[in-house]
């Protein structure tokens, strides 16, 4: 992925501390490939600490690490609905927003998505969660195979679990979060992927069974349709995009990509947030952390290498503002204006549902659930 190679030099030299003695150490529990690096060095550098960036590949592992307390981590970056979860069962403690001299509702503000999307939380749900990444949910898709592209635009999610309507012998895949392959099926049968019934698993099931999925994956999907290995994936937008910037960075023309994406009207809307374990070690350092992503720029440089949309208004102004002649900056803008656009006057703020949380019984039940039909797609 390209780096905005001026202002991170920028950045490194205004924000160098010198110092000797044992530096502070922030643990940060994270989703991988979902940081740029160079930020977590600047802060470093400025804080005169060390970062140590544990990596985990679903909001059921973050729970689970957070409530075995192994390892005391300061920040974490879940999802909206295992946020709720977690404020549930008194993992978290409040953010203290009188620490972060970047938080400023008016001068600087969150995107109409992310507004819309905290309105649509538990009570509460700010005082714990600070906007990080946040986007939607869609069927990212190989152009090279024939006919598929107008398939998947013309029957949507029937055609993703209905074979006979798009072309024969494609290669398939499904995220592997059985909270997801849960939504993904009601959205199907036009459900809300928020609503659980006996009967309404056993729909699921029957769904998710009507599709051989090549393939249950995590990162893996994206990579596989990028490389061609694979034909059709339900995936964040944000994967999609990162492999579309990986594209662009390695010089390839926009026209000359193979993969897109379709973003049906119902899909899952989600937003990652920070958020500070109730046993967190390092406070100050956790807010200083959480501070430093709110600053514009800094959240800039950070969307320039992960493939998600900033919550941050004023940054994301910087990437869609751009004028210039420079080719990766123009793509950069023309992708986020294409599937981050604003919304109109009298649109909704975002497309998709955020996912609510779910009892441990009903999770224990689609999991189950999924595991089954997993087994019995080999």
């Amino acid at each position: 992925m390209r780096k905005i190679a001026f202002f991170i030099c920028l950045f490194l030299i205004c924000f160098t501390v010198s110092g000797c003695g044992q530096r502070e150490k922030l643990l940060l529990l994270n989703w991988g490939e979902y940081i740029n690096d160079e930020i977590i060095t600047m802060f470093e550098e400025k804080y005169n600490c060390n970062v140590i960036l544990n990596i985990a590949d679903s909001n059921e592992l973050f729970y689970a690490k957070i409530k075995s307390g192994t390892t005391v981590y300061d920040l974490v970056i879940p999802s909206e609905y295992m946020v709720e979860r977690m404020v549930q069962n008194d993992l978290l403690q409040k953010v203290d927003y009188s620490k972060l001299t970047n938080y400023d509702p008016v001068n600087n503000p969150y995107l109409p998505g992310v507004i819309g999307i905290q309105n649509q939380m538990f009570e509460g749900y700010e005082d714990y969660a600070v906007p990080y990444f946040w986007g939607t949910f869609g069927l990212m898709y190989n152009k090279k195979v024939n006919g598929l592209e107008e398939a998947v635009k013309k029957y949507g999610w029937k055609g993703y679990f209905e074979p006979e309507l798009l072309p024969g012998n494609i290669r398939v895949g499904m995220y592997d979060v059985p909270r997801y392959a849960y939504a993904a099926a009601m959205f199907y049968l036009d459900q809300s992927p928020n609503v659980y019934s006996e009967e309404l698993l056993k729909a699921a099931e029957q769904v998710l069974l009507k599709r051989k999925f090549t393939e249950w994956g995590t990162d893996t999907l994206k990579k596989g349709i990028s490389s061609g290995n694979r034909d059709l994936a339900f995936v964040y937008t944000g994967d999609f995009l990162d492999m579309l910037y990986i594209k662009l960075s390695d010089g390839v023309k926009r026209e000359d990509i193979t993969f897109d994406i379709y973003i049906p009207n119902q899909t899952i809307a989600f937003m990652d947030t920070f958020v500070i374990p109730k046993k967190a070690r390092h406070l100050d350092l956790a807010h200083k952390f959480i501070d430093f992503l709110l600053d514009p720029e800094i959240a800039y440089l950070n969307a320039s290498v992960v493939g998600y949309c900033t919550p941050l208004q004023k940054s994301y102004e910087m990437i869609v503002g751009y004028e210039g002649d420079d080719q990766w900056l123009n793509d950069w803008k023309e992708a986020n204006l294409t599937y981050y656009p604003l919304p109109k006057p009298g649109e909704e703020q975002f497309i998709g549902t955020p996912l609510k949380n779910f009892d441990r019984n009903v999770l224990n039940a689609i999991s189950t659930m999924v595991n089954n039909v997993i087994v019995k797609n080999r």
